[in-house]
């Protein structure tokens, strides 16, 4: 029987149209590397152990994301800012991007299932014992490292530092971006008194006088001169300490001359009559704060980019900054206050890195995902829609922002100035021990702003409970 040209066209044609359909969004089903995928279809489990919550494709990437607030409350913005490097660079691979407690997954159901990603971006210092290695995700990459001859020289030292020391010997991580904090500054407050606006380089002793002057009543509205919030401040200051020992495994150590200088600085904030800690919130919620030290993720909130809020909340936010006078033009950005007169050390870096979890049957496909994302031109790309990257050239520094019209007029030097603390690295029999997620907040929160104790007493009952803590944990059988 013969067939008309014209049918036989309309059938290729709708053959063709029909396997485009079929098509996954990000392209061909395909490994980067031969042999790598999985034997079937996998399925991530409710806690019934039934319902499935997600399924993913033989080889199909997947992509777990958490410890950043932009990611998790906008899909716009993983696309923009992780998803779009990967489908321009490798379009042949399909990947799937979940966000922490997206559909109710977390990481427990990674062990319900059996199901685990292959790449998992998370905060190195506090969830590399107490995430990755908890749930068995750990996986050294010195070997896919070593492969692909990848430069870790090119990564910031203070985030490679954080990597090696909570690593016991290996690379657990490739340290992708940092939420670093800065210092907002309200500039209708500082008007009000005629003083200076903040500038790089500003000690805490120059904070602190500035703080006197700008805590004040005017009618029925009192202002207040300076926020930080304590336990950040501990955490990541400034000196570069860490609270366990560098000799012994296990042991918190905190009452010592350092600790004591880090804590002494911040108290005299808050004895500052009306300037009690509350909160940073107040800076942006109340308009009544003149200085605050917060991240990077609220300069691009506050900002009010639009792909980085879900659409509900920024209507939200943008009515509470008119109602309270912070909009465009009003408040500015400074790089945190230093120690001393010349410095430039800022916190000690809050980062994120990329792990691969060692159940993953895509590793070396996930690692040459990472090194794209680790690229000068990914992290110059980054850098210009907003995010501080992890590798520091002037051009990459300068180009902080470029893509974002909101952040114009802002002070965006101050984002990339300074250098990060460097913690120690501890050797590998006393890292071994973990790194115990103890109650740091208890010096200040508790015994110092609540109970009035003095910094030296805080600094020594918190190491004795804490200490007392993790033997606790020991004898129950806890490794961290």
């Amino acid at each position: 029987m013969r067939v008309d040209v014209g049918v036989k066209r309309g059938i290729f044609i709708f053959a063709l149209i029909l396997a485009l359909l079929v098509l996954p969004a990000s392209g061909v089903l395909a490994a980067l590397v031969e042999g790598e995928g999985y034997g079937d279809v996998r399925r991530v489990l409710a806690e019934d152990g039934q319902t499935v919550l997600l399924e993913l494709e033989p080889d199909e990437l997947f992509i777990f994301t958490t410890g950043n607030k932009i990611l998790e409350k906008s899909v716009a913005a993983r696309e923009k800012l992780i998803g779009q490097y990967i489908r321009e660079k490798f379009p042949d691979l399909k990947f799937r991007i979940v966000n922490w407690d997206d559909m109710d997954i977390r990481e427990k159901n990674f062990e319900l299932s059996g199901v685990y990603p292959d790449m998992v971006l998370e905060l190195i210092d506090r969830n590399t014992t107490r995430v990755i290695k908890t749930y068995g995700m750990d996986y050294d990459l010195t070997p896919l490292i070593e492969k692909y001859n990848f430069d870790l020289s090119r990564i910031d030292e203070a985030c490679m530092a954080l990597v090696y020391d909570r690593s016991t010997g290996g690379v657990l991580s490739i340290p992708f971006e940092i939420n670093d904090y800065i210092l907002f500054y309200n500039k209708t407050i500082f008007d009000k008194k005629n003083e200076p606006y903040p500038h790089a380089g500003m000690t805490y002793d120059e904070a602190y006088e500035k703080a006197r002057k700008l805590t004040f009543g005017e009618e029925l509205t009192m202002y207040k001169g300076y926020l930080q919030h304590p336990d950040q401040y501990l955490k990541l200051n400034q000196l570069g300490l860490i609270p366990f020992s560098l000799t012994e495994a296990n042991k918190v150590v905190l009452d010592t001359p350092e600790w004591l200088e880090v804590v002494d600085n911040l108290v005299r904030f808050y004895d500052i009559r009306g300037n009690i800690w509350t909160t940073t919130d107040d800076f942006f919620t109340k308009g009544n704060v003149a200085m605050c030290v917060d991240h990077i993720e609220r300069l691009l909130q506050a900002s009010l980019v639009e792909e980085y809020w879900p659409a509900g909340e920024m209507d939200v936010w943008r009515q509470r900054f008119e109602d309270n006078g912070l909009v465009k033009g009003t408040w500015d950005i400074a790089p945190i206050p230093v120690v001393s007169e010349g410095d430039n050390t800022i916190y000690r870096p809050n980062v994120t890195g990329w792990y691969i979890p060692k159940q993953s049957q895509l590793k070396e496909t996930a690692f040459q995902v990472i090194m794209h994302l680790m690229s000068d031109e990914v992290q110059m790309g980054r850098a210009k829609d907003g995010i501080k990257g992890t590798v520091m050239t002037p051009e990459i520094a300068a180009a902080y922002g470029t893509n974002v019209p909101q952040l114009q007029g802002l002070n965006l030097e101050a984002v990339y100035w300074g250098k990060n603390a460097v913690q120690p690295i501890r050797s590998p029999e006393v890292a071994g021990g973990g790194y115990w997620d103890i109650a740091l907040w208890k010096v200040y929160r508790l015994y110092i702003l609540q109970q009035g104790y003095t910094p030296d007493m805080a600094l020594k009952v918190v190491e004795l409970e804490e200490n007392q803590w993790i033997q606790d944990r020991i004898a129950e059988g806890r490794q961290w």
